[in-house]
C-alpha cells in the first residue's frame, strides 16, 4: 500500500501545477485542450496492451471515461481561468467529498480537518462572494470540474487493468481524434514553437506522469484514504504559490497544512 500512497502524493504534487500553467501559458483553451489530449494519447500508445484497450474502448465504462474526460478538461480549464485562485481551489476540492458521497461511504469527521486546513491555506487570498456573482459561469464550471473528477475516479476503478497506460489511452483517445479532426487545418499550419510547444512539453512531463501515478493509486487505495490524500494537492498549490508568486507564509497557513497532513495520517 505504501507505493500507492506515495504515487497518490506524487500525482497531487504534479497535477497541482496545472492551474498555474492554465492561467499563465497564454494559449486559447481549445489549443490547451488539444495539446493535452494529443500528447497523452500519442505517448501512452507506445505502452498499452492493444487487445485490452480495443475491447475496453467499446464498453460503456470506456466510452463514458472518454466523454467525461473531455468535459472535465474543458470545465477545469475554464473554471480556473475565470475565477480567483482561492475561490476555484476551494470549490474544486469538494471532489473528495463527492467521491465519498457517490461511494456511499460513512462520512469520516477526519475529512473536516482537511477542509478546515484548506480554508486556512487559502484564506490569505481574495475570497469574496462577489467573485462568484461576477462569474457564475466560472462557478458552474469549477463545480462541474469537481463532479467530473469524482466520476473519473469510479470509471477508472471499474476498468480493471494493472497497466495504467491503458487507462490514460482510453481516457484521451476519442478526445484526441475529435479535437485533431476539428482543428486539422490549424494544426497542419501550426508553428510548434513558443507557447504551443511549451504546452505540449508541460502536458507530457507534468500531466501525463501525474495521471499515470494517480490511476495507479486509484486501483490500489481504499476510497476514504484516496479521498483524504487528495487534499495534499492543496498543500502543494500553496507551496507553488510561495515559489512562483512570492506569496508570504503565515502561521495560519502552516497550521492549515499541518491539519491536512494530520487528517491523512489519521486515515492511514
Amino acid at each position: 500500500m505504501i507505493y500507492a500512497i506515495v504515487s497518490k502524493l506524487l500525482s497531487e504534487s504534479l497535477l497541482s501545477l496545472y492551474p498555474v500553467f492554465v492561467k499563465n501559458i497564454g494559449l486559447p483553451l481549445s489549443l490547451q485542450t488539444w495539446s493535452r489530449l494529443f500528447s497523452y494519447t500519442i505517448i501512452s500508445g507506445f505502452f498499452i496492451d492493444y487487445p485490452f484497450v480495443i475491447n475496453a474502448l467499446m464498453t460503456s465504462s470506456g466510452i463514458l471515461l472518454s466523454l467525461i474526460t473531455i468535459i472535465h478538461i474543458y470545465v477545469s480549464y475554464r473554471g480556473f481561468e475565470l475565477l480567483e485562485s482561492g475561490v476555484a481551489y476551494s470549490l474544486f476540492y469538494l471532489y473528495p467529498i463527492i467521491i465519498l458521497i457517490i461511494a456511499n461511504k460513512q462520512f469520516n469527521p477526519v475529512i473536516l480537518l482537511a477542509l478546515f486546513g484548506v480554508f486556512l491555506l487559502i484564506s490569505n487570498t481574495k475570497f469574496e462572494m462577489m467573485d462568484i456573482i461576477k462569474s457564475p459561469e466560472g462557478f458552474i464550471m469549477i463545480l462541474l470540474a469537481a463532479l467530473t473528477e469524482a466520476i473519473i475516479y469510479f470509471l477508472v476503478k471499474n476498468i480493471k487493468t494493472t497497466n495504467h497506460w491503458n487507462h490514460i489511452f482510453i481516457s484521451y483517445f476519442f478526445g484526441a481524434i475529435l479535437f485533431s479532426s476539428y482543428f486539422f487545418k490549424n494544426i497542419i499550419t501550426m508553428n510548434l514553437t513558443g507557447r504551443l510547444s511549451l504546452s505540449l512539453i508541460i502536458n507530457t512531463i507534468i500531466g501525463l506522469f501525474g495521471y499515470l501515478l494517480r490511476f495507479f493509486a486509484i486501483s490500489r487505495l481504499e476510497t476514504s484514504l484516496y479521498a483524504s490524500l487528495s487534499y495534499f494537492g492543496i498543500v502543494m498549490v500553496f507551496i507553488y504559490g510561495v515559489i512562483f508568486n512570492g506569496e508570504t507564509i503565515k502561521i495560519k497557513n502552516l497550521f492549515g497544512a499541518l491539519l491536512i497532513i494530520l487528517s491523512n495520517l489519521l486515515l492511514l
